[in-house]
């Protein structure tokens, strides 16, 4: 038999295929950010941002493919096709905020991993995060600003990757290797699950001490090809990384339910080895940066 969970499931109009978890996912984005949020061919997804530190609506058309400072017809001609709920005049009622990659120097990219305490944070910095073609694709737009390569001002890697996520008892025999290659493809932008990303970034933060040498191991092959898709080294870099599984006791100070396994990579110059130790003095001068992107207080 049929049946709806809420009336808001009656007025919002109950998609078909909602049982499908992409057609949900793509339902709960929508009305989290009153846009389409449509999915693109690479696997991102197109959002209308504004910006409050340069006042100026944004457009990220992929994970790596980004407008700045729109002018207000270009704002309204993309609003209108993300269906973004606007006035007669062609404003905006409101748009989701986040800092766009020129005024923060780099391209931000949180996702959740579903059903698990657990997040992973892409940092891109600017000269390579646009389009590698030097003119705007075509969008029946008009004119519009593609981000300044020589903008950057960031003086860390060019692109490193933070992921932390719980062992269910399921996983417990796993090696390392086998949850490092479950945290590369596990990830989701699901947006309910923001709220605790915030919560456990913060707690990272603060409070996880460094690693030791024997809580930790080098990346294997199939996690950096993994990295490798998510930003392609340039001649002479490679990825390069390790996998931590901090002691138990740290797991219970978050409050998870399961241990915590973390991932960290960096881009780096072939004939530069990384260390671990680097990599979390990285993330901790990053994290703040992270929290000023997605525009995150304070969690109460």
């Amino acid at each position: 038999m049929f049946s709806v969970s809420s009336l808001d499931d009656v007025f919002n109009a109950i998609p078909p295929h909602y049982d499908d978890f992409r057609v949900q996912q793509q339902v709960l984005l929508g009305r989290e950010f009153s846009q389409l949020f449509s999915e693109t061919v690479y696997g991102g997804r197109q959002v209308l941002w504004w910006c409050p530190r340069c006042a100026f609506p944004w457009w990220q058309a992929d994970h790596r493919l980004f407008f700045l400072q729109l002018a207000p017809e270009q704002a309204a001609r993309i609003g209108h096709q993300l269906h973004a709920p606007m006035r007669r005049d062609g404003t905006f009622h409101e748009l989701p905020m986040r800092i766009c990659p020129g005024c923060l120097g780099a391209v931000c990219i949180i996702d959740a991993y579903p059903g698990r305490v657990g997040t992973q944070v892409l940092w891109h910095a600017l000269p390579d995060a646009a389009t590698a073609s030097s003119e705007p694709p075509a969008t029946d737009l008009g004119p519009v600003t593609l981000a300044d390569r020589r903008s950057a001002r960031d003086t860390t890697p060019m692109a490193s990757v933070f992921a932390m996520a719980e062992r269910a008892p399921d996983e417990v025999a796993w090696s390392l290797a086998q949850m490092g290659d479950a945290m590369l493809t596990w990830q989701t932008d699901m947006p309910g699950e923001l709220d605790a990303v915030s919560w456990q970034l913060r707690w990272v933060e603060r409070t996880l001490p460094p690693p030791r040498t024997d809580e930790c191991e080098a990346l294997g092959a199939s996690h950096l090809a993994h990295l490798e898709r998510l930003i392609e080294p340039a001649p002479g870099m490679c990825w390069q990384g390790f996998l931590w599984h901090p002691p138990t006791t740290l797991s219970k100070a978050l409050l998870t339910r399961y241990p915590l396994v973390l991932l960290l990579a960096v881009l780096l110059p072939q004939e530069e080895p990384a260390s671990i130790f680097p990599l979390y003095a990285l993330w901790q001068r990053l994290l703040p940066r992270v929290f000023e992107a997605a525009q995150w207080d304070e969690p109460r």
